[in-house]
């Protein structure tokens, strides 16, 4: 991909990964099911369309792959020529930094994530991703294309450790960005998503009151090819409270994510059935 993307005009772009896309679509059996019990909640489909649809999602994934191509490299002018839509809901962030307490950006696997961690670097603090450090050879290479100066990365699996390392940069009026659908720690609660319960993480809510930052959720969506849209939130605010409280504010983000994938369900990138399986219609 890296020796043959650049190099091709970038109206070929679009029909290569739909080819790619049909071979994954056909080759990953367990990812290609697992995506399809996924939208049976969320698009409430069956037969053909549905399969269309999971079909898109591997499409999806494509664009997301190759813009590693692109935005690792690019400088600000560049990331916001790929912006089409939302810019000013990029201006949330600066009210919040504006508090002085830093600001916790709850995003997905829904989108392009990595795109928006550089578009987060535009603000002017250090940005810090929050996620599991996975150490194999294609994950430690997509990663350090990403870091530099200015992005770092903390590893979630070091525990307290990255939780108060997390504290400490909010403390200095910095970025955290997480993703809010994987679950990592032991601390997490069941909420209505879709219609039925679902387990998300509770971290970042209790990060928020810890530090005293608000919880800002936010996505980046793919537009069409290579080209994106920001979709922001209402900045969550901490609350003091037993985790119940907590709950209640993670629900709030949740319901964000519900309602983006009613209409981007096809940009949700998640391999792995997100729900208990459901009987096939």
């Amino acid at each position: 991909m890296f020796a043959t993307i650049p190099v091709l005009p970038q109206f070929a772009h679009p029909p290569i990964a739909a080819l790619t896309a049909a071979i994954f679509f056909l080759l990953l059996r367990r990812e290609r099911q697992a995506v399809a019990e996924n939208l049976r909640y969320i698009a409430r489909t069956h037969g053909l369309r549905l399969w269309w649809k999971v079909g898109r999602v591997f499409y999806s994934f494509c664009d997301f792959m190759v813009s590693y191509c692109y935005v690792p490299g690019a400088d600000f002018s560049d990331l916001l020529g790929m912006v089409q839509e939302g810019q000013s809901g990029l201006r949330k962030i600066d009210e919040c930094l504006a508090e002085g307490r830093g600001v916790i950006v709850w995003t997905a696997h829904l989108g392009n994530w990595e795109f928006a961690s550089r578009l987060l670097e535009m603000h002017g603090r250090t940005v810090n991703v929050a996620r599991l450090v996975e150490n194999s050879p294609a994950e430690t290479m997509l990663r350090d294309l990403m870091t530099n100066e200015r992005l770092r990365i903390v590893d979630l699996g070091r525990g307290a450790a990255a939780a108060i390392e997390l504290v400490h940069a909010l403390r200095r009026n910095e970025i955290v960005a997480i993703q809010g659908d994987r679950v990592y720690q032991r601390l997490t609660a069941t909420v209505p998503f879709f219609g039925t319960p679902a387990v998300f993480p509770l971290g970042p809510f209790l990060l928020s009151q810890a530090s005293g930052a608000p919880v800002l959720p936010g996505f980046v969506l793919r537009k069409r090819w290579l080209r994106y849209r920001v979709v922001m939130g209402e900045p969550i605010w901490p609350a003091d409270g037993p985790l119940a409280e907590q709950q209640g504010r993670l629900e709030q983000a949740v319901a964000f994510l519900e309602a983006t994938l009613q209409t981007d369900y096809d940009q949700w990138l998640n391999f792995y059935p997100f729900w208990p399986t459901v009987p096939h219609e």
